[in-house]
């Protein structure tokens, strides 16, 4: 072999065994990272209210300066604030920086929100669009995948351990790989080895005689997570089969749960049910666990305050609004962001450092259509939540049982190329339940009450 050739075959292997050595490095990095998050995770939950507020102070210190020095948005709104050269050392200084919400990062491009490029590498994901438009987030993957490390550490502290089967019915095909278990192979290597970390999934289309045959199979394990619409269509099938289940475990997320549902899971799945609660903003935020109407927040990963206290009549009691500081996210910060939610004011010191009450949110209908499947959010929102050629989307169903899907077009779109489109994606599910496609010029608007926005609902009167 010629010299030239030696020294080019050598530079090769040499080149590719670097590549693989900081790859490696990396993956241990990774692990390190969320293995650190979960020790956060319980260190937090040992502190007092006021340990807490002080270990927040820090972190909200450091990505208040991140901010500042890296995102445009939050750099010009500092210094029309006044804050640009504030040092952040106690809660009154917290209180000095200026408030945000959805519709204020809504009027700047999505690049001056970010402290550095979108690249291909971040993590993706889209509101649900409760408070009326869904909103475009981005995170690096290892700030995603600490809200696994956060829904795993709040499974522990109710009973579960990585050797119990987690059954979930969602928007998830059975075959699934989550992006987490791409990334971190050591969970899929866990899984088939070791038998931890198992789930299995039936999704929200399967037949819901199918369901319950699944349901069967798996009768032993413990824990059932899915959402509060997909539940109430799973009871509404077990009343009518007469059929009932024995879990340990039922987690509700991604929507409110009422005390009505609550009461028929625990009657008919025969488990306490557990709601979980996160934004997309900052997914896993804290789970109620249905003993004492309050959910415990994970603070080490976010900072909440409440704010705007006020006094809504006698069965609400005190309610405030709910603003949040998401520790995690360097990538796409969230500062002081009014979530649009409104919680309950509880009596007690360590609100919200370490609780929050329950919030005061949205509960969507459950329709009914024509074949006799039945259509909740959960469905919407998987068949809709990436739809880019709308500002807003809106599912209704009029007395009659018709159902239409309302648009709110965004500026220059098409409104025959826009129907095309939505029916699309409507019929690789529904393909054989009608479906009209209206145009709404204006802003639909948000529930008085509430803040949020019904995706789905079921008419009283013509249109």
């Amino acid at each position: 072999m010629p010299a030239t050739a030696r020294h080019y075959s050598r530079h090769v292997v040499g080149s590719s065994a670097t590549v693989a050595h900081r790859e490696n490095a990396a993956l241990i990095f990774r692990y390190v990272s969320l293995v650190g998050h979960y020790a956060d995770s319980v260190r937090f939950a040992r502190l007092s209210s006021s340990a807490t507020r002080r270990r927040q102070l820090v972190r909200f210190r450091r990505l208040f300066e991140h901010a500042r020095e890296h995102s445009p948005f939050y750099r010009r709104l500092y210094r029309e604030a006044g804050v640009d050269r504030l040092v952040i050392r106690d809660w009154a200084d917290i209180e000095r920086v200026p408030m945000v919400d959805k519709a204020l990062l809504r009027t700047v491009p999505t690049q001056d929100l970010m402290t550095g490029p979108i690249t291909p590498d971040l993590v993706r994901i889209t509101t649900s669009g409760s408070s009326g438009e869904p909103f475009v987030i981005y995170q690096a993957r290892m700030e995603q995948y600490t809200s696994h490390v956060r829904v795993f550490a709040m499974l522990w502290e109710l009973g579960w351990r990585p050797w119990q089967r987690i059954l979930m019915l969602t928007r998830l095909e059975p075959e699934a790989v989550l992006p987490v278990e791409q990334d971190l192979g050591l969970l899929t290597r866990l899984r088939r080895g070791f038998g931890l970390f198992e789930r299995d999934i039936a999704s929200i289309y399967t037949p819901l005689a199918e369901v319950l045959r699944w349901l069967d199979a798996h009768a032993n394990a413990p824990v059932l997570w899915s959402t509060p619409g997909i539940i109430t269509i799973l009871c509404d099938f077990l009343e009518e089969q007469g059929r009932r289940y024995q879990f340990r475990l039922v987690v509700l997320t991604s929507e409110t749960l009422s005390r009505t549902l609550r009461a028929r899971c625990e009657r008919l799945l025969g488990a306490p049910v557990v709601s979980h609660y996160g934004l997309q903003e900052c997914p896993t935020i804290g789970h109620d666990p249905g003993d004492g109407g309050y959910f415990r927040i994970q603070s080490h990963a976010c900072m909440l305050e409440l704010v705007n206290t006020r006094i809504e009549g006698e069965e609400d009691g005190t309610l405030g609004d709910v603003v949040l500081t998401n520790l995690v996210n360097h990538t796409m910060p969230f500062i002081r962001y009014r979530t649009g939610d409104t919680s309950e004011v509880l009596p007690r010191p360590d609100c919200p450092a370490k609780v929050l009450g329950l919030i005061l949110g949205r509960v969507d209908d459950v329709l009914t259509l024509p074949d006799g499947r039945r259509f909740a959010h959960h469905h919407a929102h998987a068949l809709f939540m990436d739809f880019p050629l709308c500002a807003q989307f809106k599912f209704v169903q009029y007395p009659d049982g018709r159902l239409a899907l309302r648009l709110r077009l965004r500026n220059g779109e098409a409104p025959e190329a826009v129907r095309d489109a939505a029916l699309a994606r409507w019929r690789t599910r529904f393909a054989e339940v009608p479906l009209a496609v209206e145009f709404v010029g204006a802003i639909m608007p948000v529930d008085a009450r509430t803040g949020k926005f019904k995706n789905i609902e079921r008419l009283s009167g013509p249109p």
